[in-house]
């Protein structure tokens, strides 16, 4: 049975990952099939890079994605696309699968700030009341 999984690759404390299809019973650092792509957490921009056409090739010979492989398919969108295929639609028709969208969060202290100011406004006039 072939697995699509990843390779640890470089040095220590600056690891890069290459994705291959094995066969189950290589060991994780041995010599795969094929090269399907890479993922280098270290880099700030193109952290991954993935052959797509390649990816539904062995997916269509059988070939079973590792957990982590699996969910970074699903970030990515291939799994979408794939589970698609398989169900005979047409993916060529299919709209690209945005990536999700990093928003900035508020300050809670900012937003605190406004709101402890109408009530210091208000606490003088109920004294002056009494």
């Amino acid at each position: 049975m072939v697995r699509l999984r990843f390779t640890k690759m470089g040095r220590k404390n600056r690891e890069t990952y290459r994705l291959v299809a094995e066969h189950m019973t290589t060991r994780r650092d041995g010599r795969g099939i094929t090269f399907l792509g890479y993922y280098d957490p270290f880099k700030k921009e193109n952290k991954l890079k993935l052959e797509e056409e390649n990816i539904y090739v062995w997916l269509k010979r059988g070939a079973v994605p590792t957990e982590t492989v699996k969910n970074i398919l699903k970030k990515q969108g291939i799994w979408a696309k794939w589970l698609m295929m398989c169900e005979g639609k047409d993916v060529a028709s299919m709209a690209p699968v945005p990536k999700p969208i990093a928003r900035k969060r508020k300050k809670k202290r900012d937003k605190g700030a406004k709101e402890a100011a109408p009530a210091a406004a208000a606490a003088p006039a109920v004294e002056a009341k009494a």
